[in-house]
């Protein structure tokens, strides 16, 4: 199973669903989801900050619509074609099924303060500790109240095998009241029914790795003068498999997060950050384990055009099983989220990342990941737009030793070019093609898939 290839969102301002959401501003393009959208950078742009605006009140735009309203439904339509549906390796008969899938995604979003922008970025990881792979983005708006939620489904029809039609969906909401004295306090909830990618290790099991999760997420946070601020998270990820072959990856974790900030200038912060997960399995309790962070950072928001997060430390995991003796791990992590916008057509974002994470395979305690992510966007005019994606991941798994010895070492590699068009302000399609490939130190695991996709875009 590849295991982040394919979990949640890429960039809320450049996935499809988010697309919709945010209203399509005259001017805005972005691309939509895709199978690289796990590999995610949380950067501080329009759409993932919550700011207050001058709305226009007239015409209809108090509660509904794309100029701020209070509330903002939407609609997507799409398809996709693929030459491999199962990501399976050429050996397998199999592995040159072709399928059309085809979405249906309506929803609804709702902010306050009236907004056209969607004010968060919340996108979960099932193998990340805590359920998130990157450090999630402050959110604090001047407003003294802020509250924001979303719902949205997703209506699948495979015209492979119809057995394979599901429906996924998400619920997802914030509310944060700054308080006198610099005080800010926050909850954060994500709920996410989905299906992890299909691969060789799910397809000869004869099933699909549907599941249901949700993510926790309360902070305090205060500026205890004007150089110094301090935060605390609380974090609570719950991942419940659908079907009783993958229950063995049903965990619940729970976790603290330390930061101390001092504010060299009003564009520069240094911080440290500690960090612990405890990690508890439903039916594989040999693989409980409490996992620690240390790192150091930067926050650098040099001008309007860069915006950088750097931290690096060192990560522990120390499993509590004294019947397998299975190996502990220790190792330096980091995470890189870089942002550059050259000019108000042109958009460049880079992230790179090292963890060690939960694993998506039964024969893994636990796998190392190290990963990076570019992306490209291009505004040709003010309908027309491109971006181009490219994603690269190493994941060295660590066997249980129950099975093999050998350990398992997977490369992925995925790029992604799209056009976008903005028909009118409210309706946007986009055409697109994804190439992806994985070479394994088990070829079982290889394979390579070609995906065409169209979409559409209807919002409010």
């Amino acid at each position: 199973m590849t295991g982040k290839i394919k979990i949640s969102a890429l960039i809320a301002v450049f996935s499809i669903s988010m697309n919709v959401q945010n209203g399509f501003a005259a001017g805005e393009f972005a691309s939509s989801s895709v199978k690289i959208s796990a590999l995610t950078i949380q950067s501080k742009s329009e759409s993932s900050m919550l700011v207050q605006e001058n709305v226009n009140d007239e015409e209809g735009d108090k509660l509904f619509g794309k100029e701020g309203g209070y509330f903002h439904p939407y609609i997507s339509l799409g398809f996709e074609y693929t030459d491999n549906l199962f990501n399976l390796n050429d050996k397998f008969e199999a592995g040159e099924i072709e399928n059309l899938l085809t979405t249906v995604s309506p929803g609804i979003w709702f902010a306050m303060p009236r907004t056209k922008h969607i004010p968060i970025t919340i996108n979960p990881n099932n193998t990340s500790p805590g359920g998130l792979q990157h450090q999630f983005e402050d959110y604090r708006g001047l407003d003294r109240f802020q509250a924001y939620a979303l719902g949205g489904l997703d209506f699948k029809y495979y015209s492979e095998n119809s057995d394979l039609n599901r429906t996924d969906g998400e619920l997802e909401g914030l509310m944060r009241y700054n308080m006198r004295g610099g005080l800010g306090l926050q909850l954060v909830d994500r709920y996410t029914r989905g299906e992890d990618e299909m691969d060789a290790g799910s397809y000869l099991r004869d099933q699909d790795r549907g599941f249901d999760s949700n993510l926790l997420l309360a902070t305090a946070d205060w500026d205890v003068t004007e150089k110094l601020r301090t935060k605390i998270n609380y974090t609570n990820f719950v991942l419940i498999y659908e079907d009783d072959i993958n229950q063995f990856l049903d965990r619940v974790d729970n976790g603290v997060d330390l930061y101390g900030y001092y504010n060299y200038s009003s564009k520069t912060s240094f911080f440290i950050e500690y960090k612990f997960i405890a990690a508890a399995y439903d039916e594989s309790t040999l693989l409980d384990s409490d996992t620690n962070f240390f790192y150091g950072g930067i926050k650098w928001d040099t001008t309007e055009k860069t915006n950088l997060l750097f931290k690096l430390g060192y990560q522990t995991k120390k499993f509590d099983d004294e019947i397998l003796e299975i190996d502990d791990w220790d190792g330096f992590v980091y995470d890189l989220q870089l942002t550059y916008r050259y000019s108000e057509k042109t958009h460049l974002e880079l992230g790179s990342y090292r963890t060690n994470d939960a694993p998506d395979s039964y024969r893994a305690s636990d796998q190392t990941v190290l990963g990076a992510v570019l992306k490209y966007d291009q505004k040709f005019s003010d309908r027309l737009s491109g971006s181009f994606d490219v994603v690269y991941e190493d994941i060295d798994y660590s066997n249980a030793h129950i099975v093999v010895e050998k350990d398992r070492d997977d490369n992925t590699f995925a790029a992604r070019p799209a056009v976008q068009y903005l028909f009118r302000r409210w309706l946007m399609f986009e055409l697109a093609y994804e190439y992806e490939t994985r070479e394994s130190t088990e070829d079982f695991f290889d394979y390579d898939t070609n995906t065409f996709m169209l979409n559409a875009n209807l919002s409010l």
